[in-house]
């Protein structure tokens, strides 16, 4: 089949080679147009598009609907593949693929449909999170579902280790739809159970308050991490400082929110309910570190602010 594949980021790039390496002709890439990064405002352009360039790929990076629908005119492709586009696709760019639009998403729908089911997923606690394949349709992750599979969370992934490992589960069940859907054997299925939904994080979603739960502040670092951070202020300077990775502390002492004391690994800190363990942190204007070492170099009676 002719397919033509739309991402953006990287968490796109292992799906955007297994169909590139598989039997189908892969005839253009859709992605984001280039945002201006870092401190200097580069103009960069996303990692699918990076990738494509590479491959001598067609790309196109519209930035409406009726360019979407240019593009797929332009390709004529039986199929298209969607992971982490982020552009919504007008119903006229939906019919103009023959065998339609399916979207490889991070999550056990109807559980999580949205921009952010990852980082929702982390944040609310779940003990199993996966994949879905389904069909494109108007609705927001509405559509009708090919296949999933599961991905069992052990309560330490990060954000960004947890899109790894999807992105890797989903190379399998997407290869096997797009040969159900070539030879009309692709059974869909209505999605079925409590609808969820995880929108896009804020600016403040990794902000750390203090006087929640030890438990629900891990969860809310490892949602945040690596994007679009967690972070914590200090009470002398006001500066920032962001937690990369942590721990619930097992010991029975007691501190106070925000309230610091050297730990036999890092840097405890109180909170509303338990105590948190600090294992590496990024100072505002300084390299990641061990936080025992930030933990040495601070004023005494400093405490952590949300």
């Amino acid at each position: 089949m002719r397919v033509m594949f739309a991402g953006s980021p990287t968490v796109a790039l292992p799906a955007f080679q297994a169909v590139r390496e598989s039997r189908h002709e892969l005839v253009g890439v859709l992605t984001r147009p280039p945002q201006a990064t870092g401190r200097k405002r580069v103009l960069t352009p996303t990692a699918v598009q990076a990738q494509a360039a590479e491959w001598g790929l067609p790309v196109a990076t519209p930035t409406n609907g009726a360019d979407i629908l240019a593009a797929v005119e332009s390709w004529r492709p039986d199929v298209a593949v969607v992971v982490a586009y982020g552009q919504l696709l007008s119903n006229d760019a939906i019919s103009a693929v023959p065998h339609g639009w399916w979207n490889v998403h991070f999550s056990l729908l109807p559980r999580w449909r949205g921009a952010a089911p990852v980082q929702q997923a982390l944040l609310a606690g779940d003990g199993v999170t996966g994949v879905t394949i389904f069909r494109i349709e108007e609705g927001l992750d509405t559509g009708d579902i090919a296949t999933s599979a599961e991905f069992s969370l052990k309560g330490v992934e990060t954000a960004g280790e947890l899109l790894a490992g999807l992105s890797q589960l989903a190379i399998e069940p997407l290869l096997e739809t797009l040969e159900k859907i070539e030879d009309g054997s692709v059974v869909l299925s209505p999605q079925a159970g409590e609808v969820s939904y995880a929108g896009k994080p804020g600016a403040d979603f990794g902000r750390l308050e203090w006087s929640q739960p030890a438990q629900e502040l891990s969860r809310r670092i490892r949602a945040a991490t690596p994007e679009p951070g967690a972070y914590t202020t200090r009470s002398d300077t006001g500066q920032r400082v962001l937690v990369t990775a942590c721990g619930v502390s097992s010991g029975s002492g007691r501190l106070g929110p925000g309230e610091l004391s050297a730990g036999d690994y890092g840097v405890l800190v109180g909170t509303g309910e338990g105590v948190l363990e600090l294992i590496t942190v990024h100072p505002s204007g300084k390299r990641p570190m061990p936080a025992a070492d930030w933990y040495r170099g601070l004023p005494e009676g400093v405490r952590l602010r949300g």
